[in-house]
C-alpha cells in the first residue's frame, strides 16, 4: 500500500509542474531542514551537463562501488519504474523500500506545505526522499545527477567534494538559455566552494566560463585532453576497449597535483566513442573524491564491467531472422548526432528504421537532420506522456530531410510495423525521448518470456 500511494501522489503531481514554478530553492531548503539536512550526512559527487549525466553517474558509482563502499545513486528521469531513480550499488530499490521512504518523509512534507502555503514538486519530493534513504541506509557515497540545469535545481542542495559537467550543449533553451555560454553558467551554479570540478567539456569558449566559476569558488577544475587523457577508445565486443590516464587526487608537499594513474585495456559494456569520454571523466570524478588512494587497475575493471547500460544504444535482438532493435534516449540533436555515429560505427547495418517519440518543445528538425546522415527512414509514434508531441507532426520535419515516414501512435504497433518492414541486415531504433524508450523496453522486455 505504502508503494502504491507514493507512486500514485507522485503522479498527481506530474513530474513538469516545477518548470511553471520561479526558479527557486527555498522548498527543498525547508523540507530538508525539517529532516534535519541528511543531505548534509553522506559525502558526494554531484553530475550536471547537456548529454551523459546518467552514464556518468552510472559508471562513477560503479567504481567506487567496486572499492568496497556502499554507494547509493541518483539519476533521472527513469525508463520504466520511478524506484530506478534511486538506485543502491548499481541495483534499483525495491517498491517496498521506496514506499516506506514515502511515509517517513509524508508528515514532514506537509509540515512543509503548510508553512510555506505552497507544494513541494515532484522532483524536490524525490529528491528529499534519496537524502533520507541515503541518511538512512546508510550509504558511504552519493552519486547525484542534476535533473535539470544546476543551478536551481533542487539536488544542488548538496555540499560535494567534487562537481562533474559533463559538456554544454543547447537543450530545455526555453528554461536554461539558446546560448551554450549562458547555460555552462547555470550548469556551473553546482561548483562548491573548496570542492574540485571535473569535465569532459572541450570548446574553449565554454571551458573558460567553467574555469572562470571554479576559480571564484577556489575549486580547481580539471579537463579532459589536459589533465586527463581518454588514450584508447576501440570497439569491442559489445562495448568499448579503454585507456585512461588519471590526473592525481591529491596535492604533494610542493602544491603540485600528485601524478595520476594509467589504466589500459578496461572493458566497458557500453556502446559509443561517447560512452569512452564517459568513462573517462567518471574516473576522474572517482580519483578526486578518494583523494590519496590509489585506484588499482583491478578495482576501475571490475566498476567498468558492472556498469548497466539499460536505454544507452541497448540492444535487444528479438528472432534470428528480424533487425536488431537499439534502444537510445538521445533527444536533442547534439544527443541524437552522437547516437547516429554510434550506430555508423558500432553496427554493420543495410539501413535503419528509426521509431521516434519526440517530447513537445524539443529540437525535432535539429534531431532528424543528425537521422538523415544515415540511410533511414522513420516511424512517428508517441510514447503514453501528456507532453509528447504528436506523431503526425513528426512527418513533416522527416519528410523535409526527404526521409519516408510512417505515422503510427500506438508504440506497440508502432514496433509490430518496424519489425515487419525490416530484416536481418537492417536495425531498428528506438529514441528521441526517455519516455519512449521506457515504454518500449517495457514491451520487448515482455515480450522475451
Amino acid at each position: 500500500m505504502s508503494w502504491a500511494r507514493a507512486n500514485g501522489y507522485l503522479e498527481s503531481l506530474g513530474v513538469d509542474a516545477m518548470k511553471a514554478k520561479t526558479p527557486s530553492l527555498h522548498r527543498i531548503e525547508a523540507l530538508l531542514d525539517a529532516l534535519d539536512h541528511p543531505e548534509r550526512q553522506v559525502p558526494a559527487v554531484h553530475i550536471t551537463g547537456t548529454n551523459g549525466k546518467s552514464s556518468t553517474a552510472r559508471i562513477t558509482a560503479a567504481v567506487l562501488s567496486a572499492t568496497g563502499l556502499s554507494v547509493g545513486s541518483y539519476t533521472s528521469p527513469h525508463l520504466e519504474r520511478v524506484c530506478e531513480r534511486i538506485a543502491l550499488n548499481g541495483e534499483a530499490i525495491s517498491e517496498e523500500t521506496f514506499g516506506d521512504t514515502f511515509e517517513h518523509l509524508w508528515p514532514y512534507v506537509e509540515l512543509v506545505e503548510s508553512r510555506l502555503d505552497a507544494k513541494v514538486t515532484y522532483f524536490e519530493l524525490l529528491t528529499a526522499m534519496f537524502f533520507l534513504w541515503a541518511a538512512e541506509a546508510p550509504v558511504d557515497a552519493m552519486v547525484v545527477e542534476v535533473g535539470l540545469g544546476g543551478r536551481w535545481d533542487a539536488t544542488n542542495v548538496v555540499n560535494a567534494s567534487v562537481s562533474v559537467i559533463t559538456n554544454v550543449g543547447l537543450d530545455h533553451t526555453d528554461l536554461l538559455g539558446s546560448d551554450t555560454t549562458v547555460i555552462a553558467k547555470e550548469k556551473a551554479g553546482i561548483i562548491k566552494r573548496d570542492g574540485a570540478v571535473v569535465t569532459g567539456e572541450r570548446l574553449p569558449d565554454v571551458l573558460s566560463v567553467l574555469e572562470e566559476a571554479a576559480r571564484k569558488s577556489g575549486a580547481p577544475l580539471l579537463s579532459m585532453d589536459r589533465d586527463f587523457h581518454l588514450t584508447d577508445n576501440n570497439i569491442a565486443l559489445g562495448g568499448r576497449y579503454l585507456s585512461i590516464q588519471t590526473a592525481g587526487g591529491a596535492y604533494g608537499p610542493g602544491g603540485d597535483r600528485e601524478k595520476g594513474a594509467e589504466y589500459t585495456d578496461l572493458y566497458l559494456p557500453l556502446h559509443g566513442r561517447h560512452q569512452g569520454v564517459n568513462a573517462a571523466v567518471a574516473l576522474q570524478a572517482a580519483t578526486l573524491f578518494l583523494p590519496g588512494q590509489s585506484l588499482s587497475s583491478d578495482v576501475v575493471a571490475e566498476g567498468f564491467a558492472a556498469t548497466p547500460g539499460a536505454g544507452r544504444l541497448e540492444v535487444f535482438r528479438m528472432a534470428e531472422a528480424e533487425a536488431s532493435i537499439i534502444l537510445d534516449v538521445a533527444h536533442n540533436p547534439s544527443g541524437m548526432s552522437v547516437l547516429v555515429s554510434a550506430l555508423a560505427e558500432t553496427f554493420p547495418f543495410e539501413q535503419v528504421c528509426f521509431v521516434v517519440g519526440v517530447l513537445a518543445g524539443k529540437d525535432l528538425d535539429g534531431m532528424v537532420s543528425e537521422m538523415a546522415r544515415l540511410k533511414c527512414s522513420i516511424v512517428a509514434t508517441q510514447a503514453n506522456s501528456a507532453r509528447s508531441m504528436a506523431p503526425q507532426d513528426i512527418k513533416p520535419a522527416a519528410e523535409s530531410a526527404g526521409l519516408d515516414c510512417m505515422v503510427i501512435g500506438d508504440l506497440a504497433a508502432a514496433l509490430v510495423y518496424a519489425r515487419g518492414a525490416t530484416s536481418m541486415g537492417d536495425l531498428i531504433c528506438v529514441t528521441g525521448s526517455h519516455y519512449v524508450v521506457g515504454e518500449a523496453r517495457g514491451l520487448l522486455t515482455a515480450g522475451r518470456h
